[in-house]
């Protein structure tokens, strides 16, 4: 795939004219990095299309003092105007930077050593790798990363990783002993994996009002820190992604092949794959509100259990779910939303979403049917409250009903590479999360807790938690009723971060860090408890959710 970039990227060159460059590729998508200049995006009159992350630069260029915000320098001192000093502090580690082009290199680490306080185990990640980005003209850029990884994990992180094969939302595995004198010097003993990843995309904009992406990578749609629609929560995927943006309306198609590692394949074939497209169709209505259309469907794989590819498949028209019906007369898997913003006044947004798997509206008035299966969030966000400058704080609720998002066979289930497309927690829960945030210079201070009441599946048996059992072995039956949020192995989940960091490099992210991470998981049998506190030296700037 990333051969397939340098192509791509080659053949869009062929087509420019060189002119000032212009930064066209996204801004990594960072819960905490965005935080820091979102509330210039929920002001009333704002054109900017929140909904579809990550957000290009130039667009967000287009919008507010973007460069300002993110190349803010507090290092005024004699050594920070030196060539080391200028590397250290303000700087990426290479650039090349023209009217014409720029080109800018960047290392790539997560150096974390820890201590799990309940069981005593030392912990470590080690991750290294490279980004190369750049941009040639007004109209092409692109950027790629790749890391490699050494970790070890908690004990509830191992018993998932051994179960899936895979690190949630950073790939597959192999094992790791950790027994070099490095890691019996710093005390590590415990079970660790090897795994690597890489990411990247092209991107092409002719005209203002379309923008043309080719890349591996994973996008999020939503306002909130989860997305009942698509979420970042998984591995990568490979993808191409048009966007149009003309007058109050923005369109994005995307199209995407995702892979299903649970079937048994042989080692040539490869994992099994299934094709998808999702789209999203978001309008301005008036000054302060925003409603998006969503629709993402998994196509029906062909006889040999293969996602057998059509063309039909670029169909660019959402929310018609019937035309795939057209083509294949058959169950196709689609997913349709809708996700609104509404702002109260500036830097503020209240925000939801509502996904629909299935619904039966000759049943609504019995209870419990099993083809109600909708999710839904309600949200609010507000940044710089009562005048308190980079102060930041979120309230959200998220739930889903049993067996939503899960159909007939997982090579048509809304999942990717062992996860949800979705929630990290499935279907069949409540959830409430809250957020704060703060940043003085550059210190960023951020917590975040989540509550979580889930009716977790059992062995044999589906109580409608996991998308990847069919729908079709249920716990009360294929047409059944009376099924109910929580039922099942009846679990809660308490998790909490609080992590005080210093931001060194604002072009890297290179930033040095303190935290802990605090978990609680019961059920009707046990209860499992963790509290890591970490110190670690970081520049990844990827969401990764272990809060499950």
């Amino acid at each position: 795939m990333r051969l397939g970039l340098f192509f791509a990227l080659a053949i869009l060159l062929l087509t420019v004219v060189p002119s000032f460059a212009q930064e066209q590729y996204t801004y990594q998508f960072n819960h905490g990095n965005y935080a820091e200049f979102e509330g210039f995006l929920h002001v009333k009159g704002s054109e900017f299309h929140s909904g579809m992350k990550p957000y290009r630069i130039k667009q967000m260029n287009e919008s507010f003092a973007f460069d300002s915000v993110r190349t803010i320098n507090f290092h005024k001192g004699k050594f920070s105007r030196t060539l080391l000093g200028r590397k250290l502090f303000r700087q990426s580690l290479l650039r090349v930077d023209s009217a014409k082009y720029q080109f800018y290199v960047d290392p790539v680490f997560n150096l974390e050593l820890g201590m799990d306080i309940v069981s005593k185990e030392r912990l470590t990640v080690n991750t290294k790798g490279i980004t190369f980005k750049g941009s040639i003209g007004k109209t092409v850029s692109f950027i790629t990363s790749f890391w490699e990884n050494q970790a070890t994990y908690l004990p509830y992180m191992n018993t998932w990783i051994d179960k899936h094969q895979i690190v949630p939302g950073e790939g597959r595995i192999k094992d790791f002993a950790f027994d070099n004198g490095l890691y019996q010097f710093l005390g590590v003993k415990v079970k660790g994996y090897d795994f690597s990843i890489a990411s990247g995309h092209v991107s092409y904009t002719p005209i203002k009002a379309l923008n043309i992406q080719l890349g591996h990578d994973k996008l999020f749609v939503g306002e909130g820190y989860r997305s009942m629609l698509l979420s970042d929560v998984g591995y990568n995927y490979p993808y191409l992604k048009v966007s149009t943006n003309v007058w109050k309306i923005q369109y994005d198609f995307i199209f995407t092949q995702l892979q299903d590692t649970r079937v048994p394949v042989i080692f040539e074939a490869g994992f099994k794959k299934k094709w998808a497209s999702f789209h999203y169709l978001s309008v301005l209505l008036g000054k302060r509100v925003q409603v998006g259309l969503f629709e993402g469907v998994i196509f029906k794989s062909d006889s040999s259990g293969n996602g057998g590819f059509n063309w039909n498949f670029f169909n660019p028209i959402t929310l018609f779910r019937s035309i795939q019906y057209a083509y294949d007369g058959s169950g196709n898997n689609a997913v349709a939303g809708l996700n609104l913003k509404y702002v109260p006044f500036d830097g503020a947004a209240f925000y939801g979403q509502l996904a629909i798997d299935e619904l039966d509206f000759t049943k609504m008035s019995q209870s419990g049917f099993i083809g109600q299966r909708v999710g839904w969030q309600l949200g609010f966000k507000v940044f710089d409250p009562f005048g308190l400058k980079k102060l930041y704080a979120r309230i959200e609720y998220n739930a889903a009903r049993p067996y939503t998002y899960a159909h007939e066979s997982s090579l048509q289930s809304y999942t990717h590479y062992n996860q949800p497309l979705a929630h990290p927690l499935g279907a069949n829960f409540h959830e409430v999360v809250g957020e704060l945030g703060y940043r003085w210079r550059d210190l960023r201070f951020s917590y975040r807790i989540s509550f979580a009441s889930i009716g977790r599946d059992s062995t044999g048996v589906n109580y409608g938690n996991d998308a990847y059992n069919p729908d079709t072995q249920t716990f009360r039956g294929a047409n059944s009723y009376g099924n109910t949020i929580g039922q099942g192995v009846k679990s809660t989940l308490m998790y909490q971060t609080v992590e005080l960091a210093y931001v060194v490099n604002r072009a890297s992210n290179l930033h040095i860090l303190l935290g802990l991470r605090h978990r609680v998981a019961k059920d009707e049998v046990a209860t499992e408890k963790n509290a890591y506190v970490y110190f670690g030296i970081r520049t990844i700037l990827r969401n990764l959710y272990h809060d499950f």
